[in-house]
């Protein structure tokens, strides 16, 4: 079977194939139902399967890992070596903003029902094969970034998995109680596996709680490009009466304001998720650098450059996605004007004149409420991990935690 059967939506259908701009978000939202924090299936047995699993899964990766790395460094900070120490740490911040977003995502989570109900809304308006092939493009392009953010997280998990084998030691130290790696292999072994499946678990998380915007996002910017394709014809049929072109204009204005009720269902699950994530970016991979550059051997190398990467895809290709947003208001608002309004009436000119300020205004994801989500916010969050290296190098901390224990 091959991969066309066992994933359908990955794959662009052709353009006169009915229009489903929610398959955008088919796999995304099967993975979020295994997160466990969706409606229990009906069903006794399914019920408690589900309750079971979810409960092990955010009790170990949402609610517990952050505590074991800390606890982890309270009890054994002695006995981590710089390399293994930065290791743990980077994924120690991220861990914690995983599990708050998580969370966020689990309060806020109906409302991604919410907006594939107003992507059914929309696609009742893509009529011709050219609009129906840009949405089915959009559809298979994100659900294959899906996977390609889902490959990321889990090899970063698997690469570090087996770097904390080939160095004998867990992947992170965490603590658990009754188990103390360093008494027996048997124990070892068992630590090193409940990390993996807590990590596991975890990436599985970030990678639903780090593309969902992409996936929504894309879409409804092929349906803002249908969209202006629609603004720019109005008027130009010679056989309308001047009422059928006024209603015409109506419905797009009707159009627009699902389009925007749309961002505003998704805001507050986007506003939280991307403030939380970039308030630690910065220091994440700054802490990521300095163990790349001075510590880490050749397979923790390679880890942690699958851990940079996985951190810079929860951020970067949605701020970008937010700046080909306002983009594409102004293209909108270009497109009304460029449209046939300047020979009709008075009424219709009106309207026009108001639809227009309306367009003309970029539609903007806040993260927090605190700053604006685009390239340039991500790019001040990011060059602060430069600021983490150079303030490590200045101080000769790297030469400090590379002393043995009792040197001057």
């Amino acid at each position: 079977m091959g991969l066309r059967q066992l994933f359908p939506a990955m794959y662009t259908l052709p353009d006169k194939s009915s229009v489903k701009s929610r398959q955008a978000t088919l796999y995304l939202l099967n993975c979020i139902f295994l997160m466990g924090i969706r409606t229990p299936p009906r069903g006794c047995c399914l019920f408690l399967i589900y309750v079971a699993w979810s409960f092990a899964l955010n009790l170990c990766s949402t609610f517990y890992q952050p505590f074991g790395f800390m606890i982890g460094y309270v009890s054994h900070l002695s006995e981590f070596s710089p390399g293994e120490f930065l290791t743990s740490l980077q994924v120690a911040f991220n861990a914690c903003t995983c599990s708050t977003k998580v969370i966020i995502v689990w309060i806020f989570v109906k409302r991604f029902d919410q907006a594939n109900a107003l992507f059914d809304e929309l696609d009742k308006q893509v009529l011709e094969p050219a609009e129906r092939g840009r949405i089915h493009r959009a559809v298979s392009q994100s659900n294959r970034i899906f996977f390609v953010f889902m490959s990321v997280y889990i090899i970063y998990a698997t690469t570090t998995f087996i770097s904390a084998c080939i160095n004998g030691v867990p992947m992170f130290q965490n603590y658990y109680p009754f188990l103390d790696w360093r008494a027996s292999r048997q124990q070892y072994w068992l630590q090193s596996c409940l990390e993996y499946f807590t990590m596991f678990g975890a990436c599985f998380q970030d990678v639903c709680v780090d593309c969902y915007p992409i996936n929504y996002i894309l879409p409804l910017r092929a349906h803002m490009a249908n969209f202006a394709e629609r603004l720019r014809g109005l008027g130009h049929d010679p056989q309308e009466s001047s009422e059928e072109r006024y209603e015409k204009l109506i419905e797009c204005i009707k159009h627009h304001k699902i389009i925007l009720s749309f961002c505003d269902t998704l805001r507050p699950i986007i506003s939280g998720t991307i403030f939380v994530q970039l308030l630690v970016v910065g220091l994440v991979l700054g802490f990521t650098i300095i163990n790349i550059v001075m510590f880490a051997n050749f397979a923790s190398r390679i880890a942690s450059l699958c851990f940079m990467t996985a951190v810079l895809l929860e951020t970067t290709p949605f701020c970008i996605l937010c700046n080909y947003l306002a983009d594409d208001c102004m293209k909108l608002a270009d497109a009304l004007f460029e449209s046939n309004w300047i020979y009709q009436d008075e009424r219709y000119k009106k309207t026009v004149l108001l639809f227009l300020q309306s367009l003309q205004k970029p539609i903007v994801f806040i993260a927090g409420n605190v700053f604006t989500i685009s390239v340039a916010t991500n790019l001040n969050a990011t060059k602060f991990s430069f600021s983490v290296f150079t303030l490590v190098k200045q101080m000769n901390i790297a030469e400090k935690l590379s002393r043995p224990n009792g040197t001057e």
